[in-house]
């Protein structure tokens, strides 16, 4: 079975560009366009990892992470944050204790393809 992947940008171009390039990679994806969808993916799905946008109208990509960290059930997952600006040394501190890897845009795939197969671990 294919490991789910939960894809949430504010961009449908680029939601469209990740889910192509994860399930020519084998993977399963849902996708979403907001914070509160991807609360409401993670909870119902389970994903095996979530890629989100750090800014996105209502819900951005923290605050969705805060209410993931503090439920039993998403606590876990990994997720990949997808920004436009460059991760400060302290942040990558942070983001290793919280799971959480950031991926700077525009995506290099080659990374980014690396990266999905590191953090989803086999079923």
């Amino acid at each position: 079975m294919a490991s789910t992947i939960l894809v949430i940008d504010d961009d449908p171009s680029l939601v469209n560009l990740l889910k192509e390039d994860l399930e020519a990679e084998g993977y399963s994806v849902l996708e979403g366009y907001d914070g509160q969808t991807a609360l409401e993916l993670a909870r119902s799905a389970q994903p095996q990892l979530i890629i989100m946008d750090v800014h996105m109208p209502g819900l951005d990509g923290p605050q969705v992470l805060e209410v993931l960290r503090s439920a039993e059930e998403t606590r876990r997952i990994p997720v990949i944050f997808l920004t436009g600006e460059s991760a400060r040394s302290a942040d990558a501190e942070l983001d290793a204790a919280q799971n959480v890897t950031r991926l700077e845009k525009p995506v290099d795939f080659d990374l980014f393809n690396q990266l999905v197969r590191r953090l989803i671990q086999p079923s």
